[in-house]
């Protein structure tokens, strides 16, 4: 990708991060990006087939940089870091109940690593595992919408730390 291209990419994905502070992602026309942006609708078109395109662009960028480790601690605490330092993108997110291919491939990865450690623990059971595991991500995913709809208001390390207190616990 040429260098103007990935200013203009830059520009774009600072405009919208601004704006969804204040709107909801289909309250954003073309036309304010842009301005925000200082970009003309031709240019932002030659980028993006629409608004959403761009917003799912951000989170893969997001989450690519936040789940570069392997490690399954690390990994954790990144999704709460990358939501704390992007809390108008994640409000958005969970506003509109979107669904998320990275946030889905990261969830199955967890799940197989975690399969892994109590396999040699010798704690996995094959029947109980999925409903656990789903029982977590969805209890998990439900506190972290909250935390976010109230502003954040504890550290993401605080939220890890109780958030894999109560995971360690039921799998102990």
């Amino acid at each position: 990708m040429d260098k103007r291209k990935k200013y203009t990419r830059m520009f774009l994905h600072e405009a919208l991060q601004e704006l969804l502070k204040t709107k909801h992602l289909k309250e954003i026309t073309v036309k304010e990006l842009c301005e925000k942006a200082d970009i003309n609708r031709t240019t932002f078109y030659r980028n993006y087939q629409d608004i959403y395109e761009l917003f799912e662009e951000e989170e893969k960028e997001m989450m690519e940089a936040s789940f570069a480790s392997q490690d399954m601690s690390q990994d954790r605490m990144n999704i709460l870091k990358l939501i704390y330092d992007h809390q108008s993108f994640y409000r958005e997110f969970f506003y509109n109940d979107l669904t998320s291919p990275y946030i889905e491939n990261i969830i199955e990865e967890q799940a197989k690593r975690m399969q892994e450690i109590l396999k040699k623990q010798g704690k996995y059971d094959e029947r109980t595992f999925p409903i656990l595991y789903q029982y977590n991500i969805d209890g998990a995913l439900g506190v972290m919408k909250k935390w976010l709809n109230e502003g954040c208001q504890m550290s993401p390390d605080e939220l890890g730390a109780i958030l894999y207190r109560i995971v360690e616990k039921q799998y102990r």
